[in-house]
């Protein structure tokens, strides 16, 4: 038996036919020519809403696409470059539509601070998350960008062997067990 049958007999304990019919949307088959024109209708229909957008709903659609790739990237496993802590960053002072001088200034640090972190030069540090969360009007968490940087710190420390041995040299006494 088709799931569809075993549905329509389920429903069908519940309510008459006609019940059914008023309540339930059914897919509709279009021929190519009439999918065709449908869509062309629905693409003017958004293309006329687009145009009519303020700058604010554009603004906030795009805050709302970065957030929902931070949040696909998180589900993800490992550390991928483009998510970089600094990519991120400069993503979304693009999507702020303000200059590196600007943003600084809107978010209380010294522009040559902003442009060495936002190339990787410097680490971040939690302030500037808070202040991150508190310039999107909450929209992108504090521990968003902590999730950015602490991912790309594990691939430094997973990755940089060279370092680790620098530094395991540094070690005059190692623990010893039994």
């Amino acid at each position: 038996m088709k799931k569809s049958d075993r549905i329509y007999q389920e429903l069908n304990k519940k309510y008459t036919d006609e019940e059914i019919v008023e309540s339930f949307v059914f897919n509709e088959t279009l021929t190519p020519e009439e999918q065709k024109t449908v869509d062309e209708a629905f693409r003017k229909i958004r293309l006329e809403r687009l145009k009519n957008m303020s700058e604010a709903e554009i603004l906030f659609g795009n805050l709302m696409k970065f957030k929902l790739r931070l949040q696909d990237y998180f589900k993800r496993k490992g550390f991928e470059a483009p998510f970089s802590f600094s990519s991120q960053l400069k993503n979304y002072i693009r999507l702020s539509k303000k200059n590196n001088k600007d943003f600084a200034d809107n978010i209380g640090i010294h522009p040559t601070t902003l442009s060495r972190i936002a190339n990787g030069k410097e680490n971040p540090n939690t302030a500037l998350m808070y202040r991150l969360e508190k310039h999107s009007n909450g929209e992108i968490p504090a521990h968003f960008w902590w999730k950015l940087h602490a991912r790309e710190l594990e691939h430094a420390i997973r990755t940089d062997l060279e370092q680790k041995i620098q530094e395991g040299e540094k070690v005059k006494e190692v623990l010893v067990f039994g």
